[in-house]
Formats: structure tokens, C-alpha cells, sequence
């Protein structure tokens, strides 16, 4: 890695992000209390994949971070159910990744399959976790979180913590694209210096220690060849750290 960048990344931890301007998603701006208030229909259940990638060697043009969540309805007896999946992988328009550029450039969210098929042909390594079932309101936070991203309403820069993004707040990285919809914290919880499969495994281990997985000890596996994930080699990973299952006054505490 190149002396310049390695400086850049070092720039990019906890304290530049401490300052860098977010953008403002209505997605942190959901209370926990208006998520419950909105109870989910008795056939419908909500799974999420995080997903990260990288090189190697690991450099940050070719790494990703992305996230994937999932509606299962029940149609009733003897009919297969829907799968709906909706995914955030925030990347430049040209889908070359700049570094060194601290302007803020057009945008684009692949879908599932263009993420993955396009770190791939990148010889990158995909690594996911889960699916773990999350309780409704991570849902609806998650699909507020990808309509705030999918409206134009910001643009694509890979280091965020400087230059016009952290100014503007016009700009994300694909970090914290998915991480901006956490209502509790700033950037600065989720710094820079993890990027790629480290920056996903930093958001897991967030999401599982905040109660939002229903039971974070078991992934549903069924759902993968439904996804067609199956056709893919992805690594599987399994989370070791601190886990809390949903508990919905603790939700509404704010705990």
C-alpha cells in the first residue's frame, strides 16, 4: 500500500469521523417507539445478511461492504412463500473506486447479485454473515435507510471522513451507507479504519449487541438457494462477540 494512503487511512479512525457531517437520513430519525407502534403482519418474517469483501493483498480500492434484507410471507397451505429481498451496496457510478478522491461523485445501489458477482470478477474474497431474523422495525429502519439512498439524495465518496463529504454531508461510503441509519451513534462508531470484511464484521457485531436479531445463535440457512447464494463461493462466517436477543421493552427503553 502506498505511503499517501496509508496516511489517509490512518486520518479516517474515530477522530476524523467525530466531526465529518452525516447525511441527514430519516432513517435515524425513527424512534423505537413509533417502530413498535406499527405491529407486523402474523405472516410475514424479516432475515438480514451482511456482507463484506476484500483483496488480497487487501487495498482499499478493492474492498465492499453490503447488507441484504429479506420478507418472507406465508401464502397459506401448500403454496410456496414470496422471498422479497432489498439490498444497500453503495458504489461510484463507474464502479471504480477512488481513494484519493475527496469530492463527491455519483452513486449507484447494485442489487444483491451485482455485488456479489462483481467482487468476484474482481478476484475479491465475499464473506456473510447470517441470515439472522430481525425483529419489523430493523426492517422498516433498513428499507427507510435504502429509499434515502436510492432518492439521489447523496452521492458516493470512498473516504468520507474528509473533504467535501465530511463538509457537506452530501456523500457516503458504502460503510456507512448501511451504518447512517443507526439512531444511537455518529460515524465515529463506525471508523474508517475498518474497511472490507472487517468494517462488515464491525457492523455485525453492532447489530448483534443491540437486540435487534431475534435469536443471534441461529442463521436460516433455508433461505440461501431461495436467494440463489448457493450458486456463489462465499465464505461463511460465524459471529463470536457480545450478542442480545430482541426484547421489545428493552427496545422501547432504549436499551
Amino acid at each position: 500500500m502506498r505511503p499517501a494512503l496509508v496516511l489517509v487511512l490512518a486520518l479516517t479512525g474515530p477522530g476524523c469521523a467525530t466531526f465529518a457531517t452525516k447525511p441527514p437520513t430519516p432513517a435515524d430519525d425513527l424512534t423505537p417507539a413509533q417502530l413498535l407502534a406499527v405491529p407486523a403482519p402474523p405472516n410475514e418474517r424479516y432475515f438480514l445478511i451482511v456482507f463484506g469483501s476484500e483483496s488480497k493483498p487487501k487495498t482499499p480500492k478493492y474492498t465492499h461492504s453490503w447488507a441484504t434484507v429479506v420478507k418472507v410471507t406465508d401464502l397459506g397451505a401448500g403454496v410456496v412463500p414470496a422471498v422479497e429481498q432489498s439490498t444497500i451496496s453503495w458504489m461510484p457510478a463507474t464502479l471504480d473506486i477512488r481513494p484519493r478522491n475527496f469530492r463527491v461523485e455519483p452513486g449507484v445501489n447494485l442489487d444483491l447479485h451485482a455485488s456479489v458477482r462483481g467482487m468476484l470478477e474482481h478476484d475479491e474474497t465475499v464473506a456473510m454473515w447470517g441470515p439472522y431474523e430481525i425483529w419489523h422495525g430493523a426492517y422498516q429502519r433498513f428499507l427507510t435507510q435504502k429509499a434515502f439512498i436510492d432518492s439521489g439524495a447523496i452521492g458516493y465518496q470512498c473516504i468520507d471522513s474528509l473533504g467535501e463529504a465530511a463538509r457537506c454531508g452530501n456523500g457516503s461510503d458504502c460503510i456507512h451507507a448501511i451504518t447512517d441509519m443507526d439512531p444511537l451513534y455518529s460515524r465515529s462508531r463506525y471508523p474508517l479504519s475498518f474497511f472490507g470484511i472487517g468494517a462488515s464484521r464491525h457492523a455485525v457485531r453492532q447489530i448483534m449487541s443491540r437486540g435487534a436479531v431475534i435469536d443471534p445463535d441461529r442463521t436460516h440457512d433455508c433461505l440461501l438457494p431461495a436467494l440463489g447464494l448457493d450458486q456463489y463461493p462465499i465464505e461463511r462466517q460465524e459471529y463470536r462477540g457480545p450478542k442480545k436477543a430482541f426484547d421489545p421493552a428493552a427496545i422501547a427503553a432504549g436499551r
